[in-house]
This record gives structure tokens, sequence and C-alpha cells, in this order.
């Protein structure tokens, strides 16, 4: 890639896209200096995809941003970190960035840069490339190399990005310079809000090849501070002749990073998906350790782990201020994780199966692709019979949620049915009766309240 070339291809997307011609409009109508910055650049160099903006704009940048939230039709939200001043906007679900550099100039900004890949300008106005730290040769020769040795000192959290961009840009290495600079400064991500870690960990979790970002915050030293919750899985073992917790969770993110022909992938295509996935392969056997035994042969065993998991699931991301949506449908696919293989072992019974669809509800496609990953990150070397019936299982299972997706039934009895029949309080065996006959009005069995009167009566019976 050449600056003639890089020169071409930016032109060539700022006249396909809309976005960027209103932005570039805009400057010009105010006679502000403004350029595209960082990941913007640098992926179109890389002809990788670009949604998000980034850019830096000259004085007077309050000009600008007037005229964009004029020409965009929304205001920009404004933030202030380490001096720099940043205006955000939302555009139809595209981020842009605009960075003031005008006190300090285009070149010392770009040389405040975590790395000179990202340090590269291009000048909306004069179409040139601005380099100053030869960021093009190392995106040339595949190369992650700091600015100056600072600039992790200035913000730790940028050792994190560096293993995030391992993860993204499976061809580039880091400068030795910049391996023993996060590691130096690793220690420092404790003090680091939690809100930029898991804005880091998402991004690396959802990349191209996660494994290499992982391991690359083990080989960095970051994976103490970052999650720390994950340091037991490094020394407990997952079973005869297979690796420990830690290397078999790899695996399992691993396994989705691959193309996957099994029930429910498609499910992958919707936004958010692919990052609940592997949130929930991250962590699924975090409890292992805490619920370590062993059979009398000797044999681990972990029973529970999958109930005490979900619980710790949630509350790594709790630390990390994740949405709350996120946290419900990780803790969900941890605390289901099992069932699938459990089910395929039963011989795949239809009260099972329809019961995991009830429960599992929207995830239910996610929960398929998280037990096909976890299942051939475990089971190398275990004869392909197990395997088999699985896949029967999740191809069961997945039919049964199409064939009963957006179904409903109105409640034949409720929860003051239930307590006055059976003599009993409000508790959770109220909810277990409602859910059991929830499941026989889909089965059938049950199709009036008389039938289900008659149910409650015979358990009052039984018990």
């Amino acid at each position: 890639m050449t600056r003639a070339e890089l020169t071409r291809r930016l032109r060539r997307r700022v006249g396909r896209d809309p976005l960027l011609r209103a932005i570039r409009e805009a400057a010009a109508g105010t006679g502000v200096e403004l350029w595209l910055v960082g990941g913007t650049v640098r992926d179109t160099a890389l002809g990788r995809p670009v949604e998000d903006v980034d850019l830096a704009c000259g004085r007077p940048a309050a000009r600008l941003i007037a005229r964009l939230e004029r020409d965009l039709g929304r205001r920009g939200f404004r933030f202030r970190r380490r001096g720099v001043t940043t205006w955000r906007f939302d555009v139809r679900g595209r981020r842009v960035d605009v960075v003031d550099a005008g006190w300090r100039g285009i070149e010392r900004d770009l040389a405040r840069r975590e790395l000179t890949v990202n340090a590269i300008a291009f000048d909306l106005a004069r179409n040139r490339i601005l380099d100053p730290l030869r960021g093009l040769a190392d995106l040339r020769a595949g190369l992650l190399r700091l600015p100056h040795q600072r600039v992790m000192r200035e913000d730790p959290v940028r050792a994190l990005r560096l293993a995030r961009f391992l993860a993204q840009l499976p061809r580039f290495r880091p400068h030795r310079a910049a391996h023993a600079a996060a590691r130096e400064i690793a220690g420092r991500l404790r003090r680091a809000a939690a809100e930029r870690l898991r804005e880091e960990l998402d991004k690396l979790l959802v990349a191209a090849d996660p494994v290499r970002g992982l391991e690359a915050l083990e080989r960095l030293e970051l994976l103490p501070h970052a999650l720390p919750e994950l340091l037991p899985l490094r020394d407990c073992v997952a079973g005869e002749d297979r690796p420990d917790v830690w290397r078999h969770t790899l695996d399992a993110i691993g396994q989705s990073a691959r193309p996957l022909r099994v029930p429910g992938r498609e499910s992958l295509r919707q936004p958010g998906s692919l990052l609940v996935l592997r949130w929930s392969l991250l962590l699924h056997d975090i409890a292992k350790p805490e619920t370590l035994g062993h059979k009398p042969d000797g044999r681990p065993t972990f029973h529970g782990h999958e109930e005490l998991g979900g619980r710790r699931a949630d509350t790594v991301l709790r630390r990390l201020r994740a949405p709350r949506e996120l946290r419900r449908r990780v803790q969900r696919l941890v605390r289901f994780h099992l069932r699938p293989g459990h089910l395929a072992d039963a011989g795949a019974p239809e009260r099972g199966l329809r019961r995991l669809v009830r429960e599992a509800a929207e995830d239910l496609p996610l929960l398929l692709v998280h037990a096909a990953c976890d299942a051939r990150a475990s089971e190398a070397r275990v004869a392909r019979g197990r395997w088999a019936r699985l896949r029967t299982a999740l191809a069961s299972l997945h039919r049964l949620y199409e064939a009963t997706r957006g179904d409903s039934v109105k409640p034949l009895v409720d929860g003051r049915d239930v307590m006055e029949r059976l003599g009993i309080p409000p508790g959770p065996r109220v909810g277990q009766l409602l859910a059991d006959l929830e499941e026989r009005q889909l089965e059938g069995t049950v199709r009036t309240r008389e039938d289900a009167l008659a149910y409650l009566d015979g358990v009052r019976a039984s018990c």
C-alpha cells in the first residue's frame, strides 16, 4: 500500500459514503481543517470494512461542531479525557468521533495516539496523506509499534487495546518495545474505569481471532488485572487426558471463530448475538475450580458448576459495568450450557426438549451453538457417538423451537388457584407447578381449566 494508493482509496470511500460526504461539506462550509484519522484510515488501507468515523479538527472546533449538529440533525455528546476534548455523534447506528486538535496541531495529535498504524491522517479538503510517524510502513510490515514509550504510561488501557488489535489483525505482530511497555504498566489496569476495560474486552471477543487476543492478555500479564476471576481456570484439571479448564475455554471460543455447521448458527447474524456467545463461552466454566471434586476412581467432578457459574458470570459482568441485557443473556447461557448434552445422553425425551425450549426462550439458538462449541472443544478424544447424539438433539431442539416460536398459551389457572388447591404459601413451588401446567398445555395433555384443577388435585393427593 503506497501513499498514492491509500489516497485513491480514501477519496473513493469519501465519495461513495453519504455520511463522509456530509461531514466533508460541513467542514468546507466552515473553513475548519478536518482530517480522517485512526481506525478509519487504517482499515481503509487494509481493505477492511469501516462503519465508525474518527476525525480530528482544527480551530475553531465550535464552529465545525455547530455546523455538524445542524447538518446531521443531532447534537454531539461532548466529553474530555486526558486533556483531549471529543464530540461524539450517533448517526443511523454509526459512531462519529471528532477530536479537537486545534490547540496542539494535527502532528502532535497523531503523536499522542497508541500505535503508529493509527497515527495516519487524511486531509479532507486537500486530499492528502499526513504520516509523520511512518505508520504506513508499519501497516505494510504488519507491525504494531508505539509512537513513543510514554503512550501506555499515559493511558494503561492502551495495553489492553494492544491485545485487542492482535485479535482483530491476525497477521500483525507487536514490536518488542510495545510488548515490554504493556507488561510494565499491566498492574495499573486495576485503576482504569471498568467501562473502558469492558469496551476493549468486548471488541477483543468479537474479533476475527479472539483466542489470539486472550493469549496476548496472558503473555502481556494483563489477565490478572483485567479478568482476575479467570486465573483459577489455568490450574484446574478439566478431565482425564484433557487440558486444564483455561485451555478448554480458549478451545471453545476458538470453535466459535470457525465456520459452524450446526443448528442455530443463523442467530449469530443478529446484532449483539456474537458478543453474548463469546462472553458466555469465556465464562461458562468459571465455577469449575470452586466445585471440583473427585469420584472414587479419581476422575474430577464439577457438580453444580453451571448454576454457580451463572451467578459468577453475572458478578464479573457487573464489575465491568456490562448492560443488564447482556448480563441476563450470558447468565442464562451459562446456567443452561449442560442441558443439551444431558438431553442427548438421555435419548432426547420430548418433554425435556420442550422444557428447555421454553426456558431458554429467544436464546435457544445461541444455546445450541454454545453447546456445539463446548462439545467440539471437549470431546476430541471421545468416540464420535456422543457428538452424533448431541447433533441429533440439537437438531430436534431447533425444529421444536421453530415450530413453537411465537406460540403462547393462555393460563388455565393462576397462582392463587394453585395455593388454594394445594393449601401452600407463596413461593418457588407455585411457579414450578404453573410451569408444569404450561408445558402440559403445550403438549396437549391439559386442555381445560377442569383438566388443570384435576392435575393439581393429583399433585395434592401424591404429597
